[in-house]
Order: C-alpha cells, then structure tokens, then sequence
C-alpha cells in the first residue's frame, strides 16, 4: 500500500494467495484515519500482514474469509491499524 492508492478500493484477484503489506510509518506516514477497502475478488486467500513495527488488530483471523469477501483496514493511531470485514474463522 502506498500513498497514491489511499482511500481507494484494492482487488486482489488470483487465483494464488495473496498478502496486503501495512508498511511502518517511518516508511509510508498515512494520515490517522486512512481507510482501504480490500475485496478478494480472485479464490486465493487474501491475508492482510502489518510490517516490523506495525500493530494490526482484527478478529477472528487476518485473512479474508472466500471469493468475493471484503474489509477495511483503518489507521488508527502511529503505527496502529485495525481490519474489519469478512474475514475467516481460521
């Protein structure tokens, strides 16, 4: 993710896993309250991963749950980003 696709909606579609890259704020500074939307739009899993230094919260896991799922990663404070969404139970 970089600064030019902030705020934007992100396909991911393959047929292979896929991995979002939260990169550290010393790398990409995001302004607090950055949002994405991620939609799995291709059948391999999609598994959202924080970078060194990144704290990503979600529940139950941090992968998109089938095809066609969907989340929200939020930054929510220096290096601290939360995902919601549709997002598998294992």
């Amino acid at each position: 993710l970089g600064l030019a696709q902030q705020g934007k909606t992100i396909e991911c579609n393959s047929a292979s896993t896929m991995t979002v890259s939260i990169p550290a704020e010393t790398t990409t500074d995001f302004p607090i309250g950055t949002q994405w939307l991620i939609i799995q739009m291709g059948e391999g899993q999609v598994t959202i991963s924080p970078n060194a230094g990144v704290t990503l919260v979600g529940t139950p896991t941090l992968k998109l749950r089938a095809q066609y799922s969907a989340c929200t990663l939020v930054k929510r404070a220096a290096n601290s980003w939360v995902v919601m969404g549709d997002m598998a139970t294992s």
